[in-house]
């Protein structure tokens, strides 16, 4: 790497914790380990935490880090209307983002209209409430003509952000996804990886080539590798 590459990748490494979205969907928790993931996420200053949306009300009174709720998890064909039930669940319980997986079937099948039609709603519907909106595509089941149509969709309707990957697909986000959603975009909207994301290196890249936010459930490990990694670089 040339010496400025090699700056900007420390710098990236330094600051990793702020660009990192701390997860924890995990159905088998109780809201005792919730309060500890909140208690130890909050020693590393991430930039948001994510959470069940049944669980937002609890993790918002106690966290002092913006909190993010996921709907239409993880797979996405839940109607529209409980979609719209669980973000204003999410925006009553404090939450300040929601996560929302569109309905991949109707990606899949290219039904474009519905596609427009139900991202039209959800972000009209989540900017009125004051929150802003992710938009998970789900890149490990889509083509690369897929991802490009998507892509432009959730840009032209004006999501503040595209979502990668929900973690519980057939893989994780590649670089080369990050790539190629970020030659579609542009700067008109941004772009969280998300899935698979184990390493301080693995988020460093993606971020690297496009990424503005990565999402990760092994946030800690990864803030206390890049520490170490800086000295090494």
């Amino acid at each position: 790497m040339t010496e400025g590459l090699i700056s900007y990748v420390k710098n990236i490494l330094k600051n990793i914790s702020t660009y990192i979205d701390q997860t924890m969907l995990r159905y088998d928790a109780s809201l005792r380990e919730y309060t500890n993931f909140v208690e130890e996420s909050e020693k590393y200053g991430f930039r948001a935490l994510v959470v069940p949306p049944s669980v937002v009300k609890h993790v918002s009174a106690i966290s002092k880090i913006p909190v993010v709720g996921v709907a239409g998890f993880p797979y996405g064909y839940t109607p529209l209307e409980a979609k719209v039930r669980e973000i204003s669940i999410i925006a009553e319980g404090g939450g300040k983002e929601v996560d929302v997986v569109i309905n991949l079937i109707n990606l899949k099948e290219g039904l474009y209209d519905e596609v427009v039609n139900e991202i039209q709603n959800l972000v009209k519907l989540v900017h009125e409430l004051g929150l802003a909106i992710k938009i998970i595509i789900e890149t490990s089941i889509l083509t690369i003509s897929e991802i490009t149509e998507v892509s432009r969709i959730v840009a032209a309707q004006g999501a503040d952000f595209i979502k990668t990957n929900t973690g519980f697909g057939t893989r994780g986000v590649s670089i080369g996804d990050v790539v190629l959603i970020k030659n579609v975009v542009k700067d008109t909207v941004r772009i969280k990886a998300a899935g698979g994301i184990r390493t301080a290196l693995d988020a460093a890249y993606l971020i690297l080539y496009g990424a503005d936010v990565v999402g990760a459930s092994r946030g800690v490990s990864i803030v206390k590798e890049a520490e170490k990694l800086i000295d090494l670089i």
